[in-house]
């Protein structure tokens, strides 16, 4: 249980790291005015209405891949139920894109994004992990005499 625990947050962690270094490339694009205070909820939400298609298309890409790495990583520690932890840690992505979706304008196409791209993500992040662990190769000693008749 406490590896499931430290797995899915360190994919949480790890998965929100992701999001944020993908979104740069947007948020240099599109940067807030100078002088912006940033504790003026409405000026924000004016900032966010006037963003750029290629702003938000990296804010799409980035909320598809952090929770594919979050879930992952969460499988992989986790060792055992590997796609329910990468669903849990796309769920709970879910949750945290519906706040920002609440939060913000974003447009209908962005919206279904951050509701379906984190399960999927997180989907197959924890289908990669079981694939990695069930790898014919991991643990398998490099000669095996007994299965070959062979002897020493």
């Amino acid at each position: 249980m406490w590896r499931s625990i430290l797995g899915i947050i360190a994919g949480i962690v790890l998965g929100g790291i992701v999001v944020g270094l993908i979104e740069i490339p947007g948020n240099r694009l599109h940067p807030h005015p100078p002088g912006t205070d940033m504790s003026n909820w409405e000026a924000i939400k004016a900032h966010a209405a006037n963003a750029p298609p290629a702003a938000l298309v990296g804010v799409a890409i980035a909320w598809t891949v952090g929770p594919f790495v979050a879930g992952w990583l969460a499988a992989f520690i986790a060792r055992r139920a590997h796609i329910m932890h990468g669903l849990i840690v796309g769920a709970i992505f879910v949750l945290l894109d519906l706040m920002n979706i609440v939060s913000l304008p974003h447009p209908t196409w962005l919206a279904i994004v951050g509701v379906v791209a984190p399960l999927v993500a997180g989907y197959l992040g924890g289908l990669l992990a079981a694939r990695m662990a069930r790898s014919p190769t991991a643990g398998a000693p490099h000669y095996q005499t007994r299965e070959q008749n062979v002897a020493c």
